[in-house]
């Protein structure tokens, strides 16, 4: 019984996220002609068009209303709306224009256009709105714009978590809409406005509330303060819902139930599953497959031709190194000026670790910082360390899921050291910036790049926390003790290079990673950890005179707490006891008390900016007032407010409970309860980008990326693109850079390559922490799952050219049924379905692969070929 109601729940939810004409078409890339009514109000009405433009100097095909800073909207008297066939005039008109899609490699241009329409007079429940335009100026007969008004219609406005909401956690959804000119959607202020969840099976109401304003502050101009939140935390019953609001339409339907967190965490170890380096990718554990990568031995760069790229590109890099006026050492403009000359000569083993970015390079301080990440959580969220069933390829084997991740990559890191005891930069290509043409397997020959003191400090510092983390040496101990030999060597390499250039001139910049506060804050991380991991008293007053955790000297900015490696050592340090990884007496206490201090107060501070957000994520005030966005992932501000979460409180004093909602509203808004609908996590939601900066999803067969790649959620706009140039930017309406009505920071989506989207492993890294403690507070921690295959049914032997062939996914011993199941196939666009219906129109051998999410996060995955005549 309960397998059959939660099928037609599912069933559903899939119509739902199919919708008919009210809803944007899910998964696949938005078709130009493509048009829709959406009845946003009884007052608002939208119309929707997909157009395009040829070249850049073309214009608009059609809708091109705003050209050259010239505005020329519609007329009220140019449209014509017929409410079951009577006249309802317009009072007033407004647009908004932003580009849906635009891919990096072709010109592909794609262009949603909203025309609002507000109605002298509401229609009533179950009247049909049609809109035409009697010149026929404006569309052809061919289109039509047509709604009803149901009370159970999909509505734009009312925002949802697409994953869903946890059982005895925060639950808000969130009601707003921009009208482009006409400015922000503004429900009436009455008494009774209130919202209710209906149960997507029986159809009943199952919870009422009242919507309450939430304004958003501190932007310099007007946004976002009509936004309503619908909190209904105090529902808790696990089943399917749908969000609903009088006069205003339904949401997407969504899960209350522990599987949420199962998502999450499974997804984002996923994702670093994607990443790994020096191995394949492959099934059952995805179907995003490569070949092993990067396995030949990197080359030690000199000066001769071969390397001139190598050169090249740190001539570039550090051509500003003399602006810091405490960058003493010359400036690395080639290999022969580095202070740290290479000890190796023949070629390095860099395999393993993870690919840092989106490109397929290995930076040493971002492999350090994700260590740090995910062994911190290992030892301080509690149950964390316990998973071993998120579905990696070590899950079942009876260790931690995320010290196998952090084992992974400090295996990798552990091969960068040289034989001076210094660790390299980075893994590079060697003849170009990028291999952006080519899938990891087919990846370019590859150097490392010279050794510095920030470099090396991130590196010991990583690797002598593994080596002091009680739980990581009881699984791992050959690693510990070989990590931690390879810190001492590190730490010596330091004392060393100190000793000789002094703190200042030992430093040389690369590149941006670990320049902010030159190297000062990754060598006392490094001192921090192997205090820790030693108990050597130098390091001990080391720590004491490198982090100062309550001087704002030490935040980015002068407000950013917790940044890069002074984070890490605040980190280690306040639960450095709690851990186990030292005696409590053996700490400064106050030193202690000013990490603890400093945790706290970034806590709040990622708390007080979710509460001026409109949407609750963490979107911080300092960046609001500059108009300026870009790198911004809701799940760094989730890991500052989880890592607060594990201290102690006094009882009548505790903000856990607030810092939890905090928490969550950020996971919501990255999971698409934000004003466009869109999941900023990939391989979840309804609604996903398919174009992201990522080498390996610009070169293979899809039209998805691979599953749990985070996407930054706010920036500020479209870049220049080769095969655009400024034209996306400037088709923007209202425009980006409106001096006194922006287009909203919060609605600048885009389907669209953009490198301030780019996430870095430490995103992922924090996504993951945060997921794999709020699933270890769930049933699902113990849950057994090691990763099965699946097998794609009705395949003919050969298939015939324009008949449909009707496919199905199952796997031995598991329920697919309440699954949301992706296909995609060759020359066919993503799609949602229990089935698939594939029609090949042309011979040859069409590939077709399926992807099951089960509502615990449990994936399988299955891939065919069809040979067609």
């Amino acid at each position: 019984m309960l397998s059959a109601m939660l099928s037609a729940c599912l069933v559903l939810a899939t119509r739902s996220a199919a919708g008919g004409a009210d809803a944007d078409p899910p998964l696949a890339t938005p078709r130009i002609g493509e048009h829709a009514l959406h009845i946003l109000t009884p007052e608002w009405i939208e119309l929707t068009l997909v157009t395009t433009k040829e070249t850049k100097a073309s214009p608009a095909d059609a809708w091109n209303f705003v050209e050259e800073g010239r505005v020329r909207l519609p007329t009220a008297g140019q449209i014509e709306v017929l409410v079951d066939g009577s006249n309802v005039p317009v009072s007033a008109v407004g647009f908004r224009r932003r580009v849906l899609y635009a891919p990096l490699k072709e010109r592909d241009l794609r262009i949603g256009n909203s025309l609002f329409l507000r109605l002298s007079k509401p229609p009533g429940t179950r009247q049909q709105i049609e809109v035409r335009n009697p010149d026929g100026r404006l569309w052809s007969d061919r289109i039509r714009f047509a709604a009803r008004m149901t009370d159970d219609r999909w509505s734009p406005v009312i925002h949802v978590s697409h994953i869903g909401y946890l059982p005895g956690r925060a639950k808000k959804g969130m009601v707003g809409y921009y009208l482009g000119s006409a400015g922000e959607l503004e429900l009436p202020e009455t008494a009774d406005r209130e919202f209710a969840l209906e149960d997507v099976i029986t159809r009943k109401e199952v919870f009422r509330g009242k919507l309450e304003p939430r304004p958003d502050r501190g932007f310099p101009f007007t946004a976002y303060q009509h936004v309503l939140e619908a909190d209904f935390t105090e529902f808790n019953a696990p089943g399917f819902y749908r969000l609903k609001v009088p006069g205003l339409g339904a949401s997407r339907a969504f899960e209350v139930g522990d599987g949420v967190a199962g998502i999450l965490a499974r997804t984002y170890a996923l994702g670093l599953y994607h990443q790994r380096c020096g191995a394949a990718n492959e099934f059952p554990f995805t179907r995003f497959t490569h070949g092993p990568c990067h396995l030949t031995p990197a080359e030690i760069p000199s000066l001769s031709a071969r390397f001139e790229n190598v050169n090249h590109v740190l001539e570039l890099e550090t051509s500003d190194a003399k602006e810091n006026a405490r960058h003493k050492a010359p400036a690395m403009k080639d290999v022969r000026s580095c202070l740290f000359p290479f000890a190796q000569r023949g070629p390095v083993d860099v395999r393993g670790g993870h690919h840092d970015a989106g490109d397929y390079s290995k930076y040493t301080a971002n492999s350090a910082t994700l260590i740090h990440l995910l062994v911190f959580a290992a030892d301080n969220f509690p149950g964390a360390g316990d998973l071993d069933n998120l579905g990696i390829p070590e899950s079942g084997d009876g260790k931690s899921d995320i010290l196998q991740e952090a084992k992974w990559e400090a295996d990798f890191l552990a091969k960068m050291q040289d034989a001076d005891g210094g660790f390299y930069f980075l893994v590079y290509p060697r003849e170009r910036r990028y291999e952006n043409d080519v899938l990891p397997d087919e990846g370019d020959p590859q150097v490392v790049f010279p050794k510095t003191t920030a470099a090396t400090a991130a590196a010991v510092a990583a690797l002598a926390q593994c080596a002091s983390s009680p739980r990581f040496r009881e699984q791992f101990p050959e690693a510990a003790a070989l990590y931690l030999e390879k810190a001492k060597r590190g730490w010596a390499f330091l004392e060393r290079a100190l000793a000789k250039h002094g703190k200042d001139g030992a430093y040389q910049k690369i590149t941006h990673y670990g320049n902010d506060f030159i190297h000062d804050d990754e060598l006392a991380w490094a001192a921090c950890e192997m205090f820790l991991a030693t108990g050597d008293e130098f390091c001990a007053k080391a720590v004491s005179d490198w982090l100062k955790p309550a001087d704002p000297a030490s935040r980015k900015w002068g407000w950013w707490r917790l940044f890069e490696a002074y984070g890490h050592a605040a980190r280690s340090y306040a639960f450095a006891a709690r851990s186990g990884r030292v005696d409590g007496s053996r700490l400064q206490p106050d030193l202690l008390e000013q990490c603890e201090a400093e945790i706290v107060a970034a806590a709040r501070d990622q708390l007080q900016r979710a509460r001026d957000c409109a949407y609750g994520t963490s979107f911080p005030i300092e960046t609001k007032r500059t108009r300026t966005a870009g790198w911004y992932f809701g799940t760094d501000a989730a890991f500052d407010l989880a890592v607060a979460c594990q201290l102690e409180y006094p009882p009548m004093n505790d903000p856990r409970p607030a810092m939890l909602d905090a928490l969550l509203s950020n996971l919501n808004f990255e999971t698409g309860c934000n004003p466009v609908n869109v999941s900023y996590l990939t391989g979840v939601g309804w609604k996903r980008q398919h174009e992201v900066v990522h080498q390996y999803a610009q070169n293979d067969r899809r039209v998805l990326p691979p599953s749990g790649i985070p996407l930054g959620s706010i920036h500020d706009g479209f870049h220049w693109m080769e095969q655009y140039g400024e034209e996306l930017g400037a088709l923007t309406f209202p425009a980006d850079d409106d001096p006194g009505a922006p287009y909203p920071f919060y609605d600048r989506w885009g389907d669209s390559y953009n490198l301030k989207q780019e996430f870095v492993i430490s995103n992922q890294g924090r996504g993951l922490a945060v997921s794999a403690w709020l699933m270890a507070e769930t049933g699902l921690k113990t849950q057994r799952w090691r990763s099965a295959a699946a097998v794609i049914s009705g395949v003919p032997v050969v298939a015939q050219r324009n008949r449909p062939l009707k496919l199905e996914l199952s796997a031995d011993g598991m329920d697919l049924s309440t699954a949301e199941i992706v296909w995609e196939a060759r020359d066919a666009q993503p799609a949602f379905g229990r089935t698939f219906t594939l029609t090949p129109f042309r011979p040859g051998v069409h590939w077709v692969e399926a992807e099951a999410l089960l509502p615990d996060g449990r994936r399988v995955f299955s891939a065919t070929n069809v040979v067609v005549r």
